[in-house]
């Protein structure tokens, strides 16, 4: 054989053996994706070695990521960053605005985070566990506290016996003033009209007959709210009331809370009374379904700097407290085994997709070194055969 066909077709044949097992080797990476059996053995070299080594490759990627990537000094000196907070700041300003300009309200706020199942279900749940703690606090102070022993005079601020008798002069002026302008009032009219018929009525008789023909009942109410509007502006009337009052007053003083609540609910345990009265006045479920309604995009837009100073030092607050716990959060994240789950649950198929797309050039270039390499050996071995032959 020729020289030059000999050492050609050993160069050859050695390069597409180098590229070939080169090829091979960057493929058994991946494939076969399980492991073959023959007559009940294992193939060497089955599965490929991703594939086989996953969970191995998952767990040293974990603690890779934990120790050396994603760092608790790692996260603090990139919080600490001054560039970082004003971005983020930035961020939920910019948003906020948006959302404001958009015309948002407490509901449509709410209904970007949680559906309106779910934020019912919460609203819902919110307004139990607030009057739960209402209940838990009016018995903490009934019991604990002992307000059902105390008296009026005790839990109401400056009672005194001079309070006492102002509180009653300055009641009966009220009550005499609002009766008598009820009395002279078109609807105060109509009622003692209606008194004075069924008091004529009721009388009966020639008597009853006579009255009914020779009284005029409009202005008989009329005269009559004259007279009692009249008396009631009279001194002896208002000492009367004015006394009346101030004597209930002292009496009042004197009941024990526990005392004055069993009056109102009409039983000897008020305690359950109370914790029904709190639930009606305070209707938490009616007053957050009211804030629904609150519009926030209004208030974001007339009061943005003070908000916007606020969102700052809220921020600043923020980077700080996480900064201080930042080793328990990272330890709670169980970074390590997050990343192992992730990777365990990534598809080999993707992963050759991923590294392939990154590494694709460096692979073909180890494919084309092994033919190379290949070459160079065949070249060599002609040479040398050729040498001692």
């Amino acid at each position: 054989m020729e020289l030059w066909l000999f050492i050609t077709v050993n160069v050859c044949v050695a390069a597409f053996i180098g590229a070939l097992t080169n090829h091979f080797a960057i493929k058994m990476l991946f494939h076969p994706r399980r492991a073959w059996r023959v007559f009940g053995r294992r193939v060497p070299f089955t599965p490929g070695l991703i594939p086989k080594r996953k969970d191995e490759i998952a767990a040293a990627l974990g603690d890779v990521v934990a120790k050396y990537l994603v760092t608790a000094d790692g996260i603090r000196e990139w919080l600490r960053e001054g560039a970082m907070r004003e971005a983020a700041v930035a961020k939920i300003r910019g948003w906020l605005l948006a959302r404001a300009e958009e015309g948002l309200t407490a509901e449509g706020l709410v209904l970007r985070f949680a559906d309106r199942v779910s934020w019912e279900t919460m609203r819902t749940r919110w307004a139990e566990r607030g009057a739960e703690l209402a209940e838990r606090w009016i018995e903490r102070l009934w019991e604990e506290g002992g307000w059902k022993t105390k008296t009026i005079a005790e839990l109401v601020p400056g009672w005194s016996d001079e309070a006492a008798a102002r509180w009653a002069a300055d009641l009966t002026d009220w009550l005499a003033a609002s009766l008598g302008e009820e009395l002279r009032s078109l609807r105060g009219q109509r009622l003692l009209r209606a008194m004075i018929d069924g008091l004529l009525d009721r009388t009966g008789g020639w008597v009853g007959m006579l009255a009914g023909i020779f009284v005029d009942a409009d202005k008989a109410a009329e005269k009559l709210g004259e007279v009692l509007a009249g008396q009631l502006e009279s001194g002896s009337v208002r000492g009367i009331v004015r006394n009346f009052i101030e004597k209930k007053l002292a009496e009042a003083g004197n009941w024990t809370l526990g005392e004055a609540a069993a009056r109102l609910a009409g039983t000897d345990d008020p305690l359950p009374w109370l914790k029904e009265q709190a639930r009606r006045l305070l209707r938490l479920e009616e007053r957050i379904a009211g804030l629904e309604k609150l519009d926030v995009g209004g208030l974001l837009i007339r009061h943005e700097p003070a908000w916007s100073e606020a969102l700052r030092v809220v921020a600043d607050a923020a980077f700080e407290l996480l900064d201080r716990r930042l080793e328990a959060v990272v330890a709670a994240i169980e970074l390590p085994q997050l990343v192992r789950k992730q990777v365990e649950k990534f598809p080999v198929e993707q992963v050759e997709r991923i590294i392939l797309s990154l590494s694709g050039r460096e692979f073909r270039a180890i494919t084309w070194l092994g033919a190379l390499l290949g070459g160079l050996i065949g070249l060599f071995q002609s040479v040398f055969l050729r040498l001692v032959g």
